[in-house]
């Protein structure tokens, strides 16, 4: 199995046209990471021009060097309609992680459409049930956003989910070895705590205002100050406040760091 630093992985939101509706329970400052249509062909052109190969993380086949894995949060329905068609022109795989109860809202797929992502070739995974901050829920609460999530999808899709990606960014041991006790083989979060010591991937958020010079940057492990910033702090304020604190802040930090 891949070390959690040994591959890099990118976090994309929605991916917007202007023409396919958003959700409307978005949680605040979720339009910081959409981007614009063009900019992400532009992206993944980057990725094309700069020989990184984009990896299925299920595969069995020896990591190779410049191997990089593409993820979306959230299932919005512009994932399928606007992302899909410009990852397949670039033959590349992502994965995509489904909030289970808001699937078939306004903005968000539907049953039918995260089929048509499955047989596109894309793998699908679970992002909960609810979106919440599974680090401020009581266990049970816990096992029922990870269990049911996971059943849901399974029986919809009739295939074994074994991808999961942490909402909102809060997670520990505990968290990461019940889901592992669950049945996910693999697992998703987005800064990695410092004192955390299970095995996860950690991703690189990308937002809006991305283009592809920070996106090279990214890659190359390259910080700007305000980017760096925005980390720090905002890792800062999560250890503490805390789940219940960091939501009342998060607005103000993004209208900072954007």
């Amino acid at each position: 199995m891949d070390s959690p630093q040994s591959i890099k992985v990118l976090m994309y939101h929605g991916i917007v046209n202007g023409k396919c509706p958003l959700p409307d329970d978005r949680e605040t400052g979720a339009d910081l990471y959409d981007l614009p249509v063009a900019q992400f062909e532009r992206h993944m052109s980057l990725l094309k021009e700069n020989g990184f190969i984009v990896r299925d993380l299920s595969s069995n086949s020896p990591q190779q060097e410049n191997e990089i894995v593409i993820t979306f949060d959230d299932g919005e329905l512009n994932n399928l309609k606007v992302a899909l068609p410009i990852l397949k022109k670039f033959g590349y795989v992502a994965y995509f992680f489904i909030i289970v109860g808001r699937v078939g809202r306004k903005g968000y797929m539907n049953w039918e459409e995260i089929k048509e992502l499955q047989q596109q070739g894309m793998i699908v995974g679970s992002h909960g049930l609810s979106h919440q901050i599974l680090t401020s829920l009581m266990d049970t609460q816990i096992d029922e956003e990870l269990r049911a999530s996971k059943r849901t999808i399974e029986v919809n899709l009739s295939t074994q989910i074994e991808t999961l990606s942490i909402p909102r960014g809060f997670c520990n041991d505990s968290l990461i070895h019940k889901a592992y006790e669950l049945g996910y083989k693999t697992i998703f979060i987005s800064d990695r705590p410092d004192d955390l010591k299970s095995h996860c991937f950690s991703r690189i958020a990308i937002k809006n205002r991305w283009d592809v010079k920070q996106l090279s940057n990214a890659l190359a492990g390259k910080k700007t100050w305000a980017s760096s910033a925005f980390r720090s702090t905002k890792k800062f304020i999560k250890k503490l406040l805390r789940e219940n604190a960091y939501n009342k802040v998060r607005s103000i930090l993004i209208k900072i760091f954007k």
